[in-house]
């Protein structure tokens, strides 16, 4: 077996390659609800959520989420396009969203 890594990468080429091929293997004229699951920290989110929102508007997808992305990150998305998910680590031990990411998402 050949070993495999995680490619992260959110340049507006690449998301749009990855939203075309998951429609095609879906076999669906589009996705509900299409989550960015890593942040490409090289590529400004700004980037990355602006061929969200053309996806978005072409119809290909109706809703945006972001998973793991820190407050600043989700506020900058938001600002582009409204984000309608954020997915967090969230349990007993792990808490830190309570400080911020809740409220910001109340807010939003």
């Amino acid at each position: 077996m050949e070993p495999t890594h995680l490619v992260v990468k959110g340049t507006p080429e690449y998301v749009r390659s990855c939203c075309e091929a998951s429609l095609k293997c879906l076999d669906v004229e589009y996705i509900d609800l299409y989550y960015i699951h890593r942040i490409d920290t090289s590529v400004p989110i700004e980037e990355t959520m602006g061929e969200l929102k053309k996806l978005v508007e072409e119809g290909k997808i109706k809703y945006v989420g972001l998973s793991e992305a820190s407050p600043d990150t989700i506020r900058r998305a938001h600002a582009v396009h409204p984000i309608t998910a954020v997915q967090m680590e969230w349990s007993l031990w792990t808490r830190e969203i309570e400080e911020e990411i809740i409220p910001l998402c109340r807010y939003m």
